[in-house]
């Protein structure tokens, strides 16, 4: 079962993506465990604990003091199996810089239904793909 956790800022961005993931398992009859966090400090704390703990990571940009891009940059630092996807507002032009974590993908708000399909089959791809 992966573990997936969703940073944001923002409560109700949580719950969109933690809604759109619940959907995702309903049409697919797989299950996940979700983790909130509202800062990249507090996601940071968690990893810590378990630098392989977290499969994917949902990472809003701009939050309290770290962004997502510098909490993507020290994840990456420790681990360069898991998946990172940024969910972000920012306009295009930061894909870029995004690219120095070398996320799985970089998604734009609003999220929809399908970006977070698109972005669990890749990773559950790569999960039945390391099995064989």
């Amino acid at each position: 079962m992966l573990n997936i956790a969703i940073c944001d800022d923002r409560p109700i961005q949580r719950k969109l993506i933690n809604l759109l993931i619940h959907e995702y398992e309903e049409q697919n009859g797989v299950r996940f465990n979700l983790y909130e966090f509202d800062s990249g400090e507090e996601i940071i704390g968690k990893f810590e604990e378990n630098k392989d703990f977290f499969d994917l990571f949902f990472l809003d940009n701009f939050m309290k003091k770290l962004t997502g891009l510098q909490t993507a940059l020290r994840i990456r630092y420790d681990n360069i199996e898991c998946h990172i996807v940024f969910v972000t507002a920012s306009d295009k032009q930061m894909q870029r810089a995004f690219m120095a974590a070398s996320p799985l993908e970089i998604l734009f708000k609003p999220l929809e239904q399908e970006d977070i399909n698109k972005t669990l089959d890749k990773v559950l791809v790569g999960k039945v793909g390391e099995r064989s």
